[in-house]
């Protein structure tokens, strides 16, 4: 019997050099997915925030705006039509019920036609997670409107721009709001430092340094109902 000994196969190093470009390559697609990933997930908490802190700056500046409307322009509004409560980290005001199917004062009956509805807004923990929320209560009624909210500001200004304390001056509310996303991402440190519209930058503004992102908004609300 005739062996062939030229067809012997692979040796020991061309599988070695095999294996590691094989290494190599798989490495690299590797890297490239994860790159996406982290990019994706990035992208995911932004729109988060973004979406979140945006449907509860959006109705709170709605309805500030409507502060001391009279919808039925009659004229015929009972009690302090306006802001009746200006702190720096709440807000309580007055204004007629639309129709949301509130009891707003209390009688009975829901959405009487020009009836005051009081809201408040403020921060608190509405669900005993140890994070805050945006919250908007209606007589003893409270929501939370916007989750996983850091920090929270009302700079109210008179009609010259100035800073007052005066309910019955203000004519302008900058609102400063901080909403964090709902999950840590262990490959990001967030070192920032937000001012808010007082000018103010301690805690919880910044830096936090901690894995959170964030997202930060600073709108202006123009009263323009005030003292109808």
């Amino acid at each position: 019997m005739r062996l062939n000994f030229m067809n012997k196969g692979f040796t020991l190093v061309e599988v070695l050099i095999t294996l590691a470009i094989s290494g190599i390559l798989m490495t690299s697609v590797y890297a490239a997915f994860q790159v996406q990933q982290d990019s994706y997930l990035a992208q995911d908490q932004v729109a988060e925030m973004q979406q979140n802190c945006r449907a509860g700056v959006g109705m709170l500046v709605y309805e500030l705006r409507m502060a001391g409307y009279d919808v039925d322009q009659n004229g015929d509004k009972t009690g302090t039509a306006g802001i009746t409560v200006a702190n720096p980290s709440d807000i309580t005001f007055t204004l007629v019920a639309d129709s949301d199917g509130d009891d707003n004062d209390g009688d009975g009956t829901t959405d009487e036609l020009g009836e005051l509805k009081t809201v408040r807004y403020d921060l608190y923990d509405a669900y005993g997670d140890g994070d805050n929320d945006l919250g908007r209560q209606v007589g003893a009624v409270k929501r939370a409107v916007a989750e996983n909210i850091d920090a929270l500001e009302f700079n109210y200004l008179d009609s010259a721009g100035t800073v007052t304390a005066a309910v019955a001056n203000i004519s302008t509310i900058q609102i400063s709001i901080l909403a964090r996303a709902g999950n840590p991402d262990r490959k990001y440190n967030n070192t920032q430092t937000y001012t808010s519209a007082s000018g103010d930058v301690v805690a919880p503004w910044g830096p936090v340094n901690d894995n959170f992102r964030r997202r930060f908004e600073n709108v202006t609300v123009k009263c323009r109902n005030m003292g109808l």
